[in-house]
Parts: C-alpha cells; structure tokens; sequence
C-alpha cells in the first residue's frame, strides 16, 4: 500500500518558526514532524509514500533524500505548484496520477502521532477508515458521526458532543473503490467548480453522507497524537513526544537560576512547587548559576525569600571554579573585575583579589564595572598576567530584558588587551558539576538539567550526557531550539509546567487556515 503526506503549506501560524522552513520540518523531539511520519509509514511495510510539497520545497526534498538513504520506503515527491492560493484538497488532487483507484493512506504533514497509528490503518483491509480519539472533544476540531450500524454518516466541526462519535486526527486508509469515489469528487469540485480553497474533509464529508462507502472509525485508543496549528499545540507536542521520562526518577536534578528559577526578584511561577515536588521525590535538588555578582549565602537567601529552602551547598557558581583554579595553581596574588562580593569570596579562599602586580586578572559578571577596573586589568594583562573569565555570558536575561553579563564586559577587556583569556570557567564546561556527580556517585543517565540557555545549560548536559530541559521564560526561544546544534530532551514554556499535565491537541481548521497543508 502506499501513502500520502499533505505537506505544502506554509504554515502562517507558526511563524516565525516558519518564516526559513515549512511546518512539515519543524522539530519535535529533534525530529522533524515529516520523518516522524515517514517513519512510521516505514515501521508498519508500506512501499511508497508520496510527499506533496509547496512552501519552500527544497527543505522538504532534502529531508527526503536523507530519509531515502536510511529508510527501505520509497519515498515520492509531487510539488503543489499553487500552494501559496490553494488548500489541501489541490495539493491530494496533484497526488491523483500517484494513488486514485487505489488503496492508500493520507496524513495532513503537520500531524505528530505514535506509529500505532499506522499500523492501526494499515491492519485494515476491507473497507476505509478513519483514525479517531473517542476520548477527546475539541470544539475545533473535525469530528465524525457514525449510524447504528458504526459506518461513518459525517465528518464535520460543527458536531456537538452529544452526537460526535469521535475526533479525527487527520489521517485516513481508503479501499480501492472508495479511493476511486472520492478522487470523482475532488475532481469535480477543482476542475468543474474551481474550488481551489477547500479542504480535503469536504469532500470525505460529501462521500460518507451520500451513504454509498465502505468508510468506517479505527480507535486510536493509547496511541498519542497532536496536531500543530500553533505554538501552544507545538508545546504540548514537544511535552508528549519528549524522550525525557518523569524528572521525579531521576537521582539529582541541576536547575539554572536566572531566567529558569527567576527573573531579577520575581520568581517563575510554579518554581517553589516543582522543587518541592521533586524533593519528597527523593530527588537531590541544586543549582547552578554562572553570575558570579553575587556568594553563595546571597543566593540561598535570595531562593529563601521565593519560598524554596537552599543551603549553600547546592548551590555551585562559575566562581567556585574560578577559585579552584586559583588554589590549584597556587596563586596568591589576582585581580579581580568583579563585584564586592566576587571579591570578597575570593579573598575568603586566600587569595589577594585586588593586586597590584597580580600574576592572573579575573574577569567576573561586574554590576559595579568602573573605568578603573577596567584600566587596571587592561594594564596588568599587558604586563603578562593571565586572563581568566569566570563565564562566557554574553547577555543576562532580567525583567526588563537581556543586558550586557560576564562575557560582554570580558570582550571589552579581550578587544583592549588584544588577548584571548586562557581559560573560561562556568557553563558549558563539564568541570561545573562533574566533581558533585563523582562525589555523590550519580551516573550521568540519572541527572537532567533544567535551564534557559542552549549554549550553556543544554550544551553542559551534552557534553556530561545526561538529560535535558530547556525552558523558553529566559534567552532562549522556541526557534532557537530549531536551528541550534544543541538538542533538549524537552522544550517547556518555564519550570512551572514540568510536571503540568500534557496539554489536548488544539486541532483547528478553518478557511483562513487555507495555506497550512
């Protein structure tokens, strides 16, 4: 049996997602939602599969080519030249040559389902079919009746409750004959009454009320699916589909602080709850923070106030590694650009933080930068002292918006000095936490860590090889998630929602939706 994947629109929606690829390559769960679908049609045997394509082609056509390599299906394109005035009932018809008269399944490209699903309709093999939840109602969505003898009377959004039998997820099996039916149809309404906007479901809904097809529901009951219109029903997709299991089985959960437990002194709502949940979890708790502004017991104040109890301990700084540098290499004399209190924790350790002939210079997230600070440090690396950062943030996410951190204030000195530092301390750098994972005897594949930055937090993961979350309340966005090299295990709007329960596909269909399929 072959197959047919709808997926030539450009999915408006979803901008800007889909301003620089079409929706059928938006990720979920680092996976394209097209080669979700591509290999589940490979899974369950079938022998082609025909993607239409439109809205920038050649992303879709390269995604194929790969997939052809690693697939045993062959997969077909047939380009929608009219995509951009055109709905998906046009792009179907220019699938006709391909499939009318002859068994197939049809999928809308913008649908992410479990390949049960596939397999659901393809076990079928003598009459038509449609996938359906029975356990869901969306007021949006297209909805089916069926007569007492359980064929399909209707699909439809406007079904209420009390007579829909079931929601459709989009995806179809046709017999022969009925394929032959519904290909007269579509025919018939593009090259008789030029409908160029329509929906393929008006001419499903057209066949199954003329009561002349062997059309019936298959319950998808277990099998996951979401539809992504928008960036809501993108969310939950990233939510059901994530490879990351329950954060409450995990062994130590590492979360980022600014723009992931808080934004300057307001905290993320649910933050407190999430802690809470995962400590009488039995799961050890600490965070993490590059901004070397502030000491430890700042910090656990600072989460005090915010209702989440920390002690000092768990909470790791990029300067803890800084100092480690420091005592290692036996340094005694330093300079720190830095605030009062960087300073403060660094003479703690024995170590001169403001001197005048220092053997390193250490540049730190300074909320209290003078020009003189600056001059020092310039002059002093220029002698030959070494130029130490203690992290490479460029930016600091806060309520107002990003502002210059560590790493802007460290190019400044960098551009002056004409000197690249010898060593960047803080996230990504897997020596943040390895010495509390081999301290604790924590494996890797029982840690996760929480944050807002894919450069910093989800490489750090990366990089130890442990699970991810990477929450959009901070620097990054959901479109950064698409292009960037690094891959969470789950993408989450903030902390609040980890243990939220997934949210229903908001399936929608409209004719203003006219060029999403």
């Amino acid at each position: 049996m072959d197959a047919v994947i709808l997926a030539a629109g450009t999915g408006s929606r979803l901008r800007p997602l889909t301003i620089d690829q079409p929706k059928a390559c938006v990720t979920v769960d680092a996976v394209p939602i097209a080669e979700h679908q591509l290999r589940a049609y490979d899974a369950a045997g079938f022998e082609t599969v025909h993607v239409v394509t439109g809205h920038m082609a050649d992303r879709i056509e390269a995604l194929c080519e790969r997939l052809s390599v690693a697939l045993s299906v062959d997969i077909e394109l047939i380009h929608n030249e009219v995509f951009a005035n055109t709905d998906n009932m046009y792009s179907l018809y220019c699938a006709r040559e391909a499939v009318a008269g002859e068994p197939f399944v049809l999928s809308n490209g913008d649908v992410v389902f479990e390949p049960a699903v596939v397999d659901r309709l393809a076990a079928v093999d003598d009459h038509s079919a449609i996938a359906v939840d029975t356990d869901q109602y969306d007021p949006e969505a297209m909805k089916i009746t069926v007569d007492e003898a359980g064929a399909i009377t209707g699909i439809s959004k406007q079904f209420e409750n009390e007579v829909a039998a079931g929601t459709s997820i989009d995806c179809y099996r046709f017999s022969a004959a009925t394929s032959a039916k519904l290909f007269d149809r579509i025919e018939r309404r593009i090259e008789v009454d030029g409908e160029y906007t329509a929906w393929t479901e008006l001419a499903i809904d057209d066949l199954v009320s003329s009561g002349s097809h062997d059309v019936r529901p298959v319950d998808i009951e277990g099998a996951d699916w979401v539809e992504i219109d928008e960036r809501a029903d993108l969310l939950a997709a990233d939510r059901t589909f994530s490879s990351l299991g329950d954060l409450r089985s995990m062994a130590a959960v590492f979360f980022d602080l600014d723009g992931t437990i808080y934004l300057d002194e307001t905290p993320i709502d649910g933050a407190a709850e999430v802690v809470d949940r995962l400590r009488a979890a039995g799961v050890d708790v600490y965070f993490l923070s590059n901004n070397s502004s502030r000491w430890k017991p700042t910090y656990a104040d600072r989460l005090a106030s915010m209702g989440i109890d920390a002690d000092p301990d768990d909470i790791v700084l990029s300067t803890d590694g800084v100092i480690d540098y420091l005592r290692t290499n036996g340094i005694e004399a330093s300079y720190v650009v830095g605030t009062e209190a960087m300073r403060e924790a660094v003479a703690a350790a024995g170590i001169e933080p403001t001197a005048d002939a220092p053997e390193t210079v250490v540049v730190g997230f300074d909320t209290e930068l003078t020009y003189e600070k600056l001059a020092a440090a310039t002059l002093a690396i220029r002698e030959g002292a070494e130029f130490l950062v203690a992290h490479g943030d460029r930016v600091c996410p806060t309520e107002a918006g990003l502002v210059p951190d560590c790493g802007s204030i460290a190019a400044l000195v960098e551009t002056a000095t004409d000197r690249e530092p010898s060593h960047v301390f803080g996230k990504p750098s897997a020596g943040m936490v390895e010495h509390i994972l081999q301290r604790e005897g924590y494996a890797t594949s029982e840690v996760a860590i929480v944050g807002d930055r894919l450069s910093t937090d989800i490489e750090l993961a990366e990089r130890l090889g442990c699970e991810s979350v990477s929450v959009l309340s901070g620097e990054t966005t959901r479109r950064a998630v698409e292009t960037a090299a690094q891959r969470p295990s789950l993408v989450v709007e903030s902390v609040g929602e980890l243990f939220a329960e997934s949210a229903e596909p908001a399936e929608t269909m409209s004719t203003a939706e006219s060029t999403d399929l």
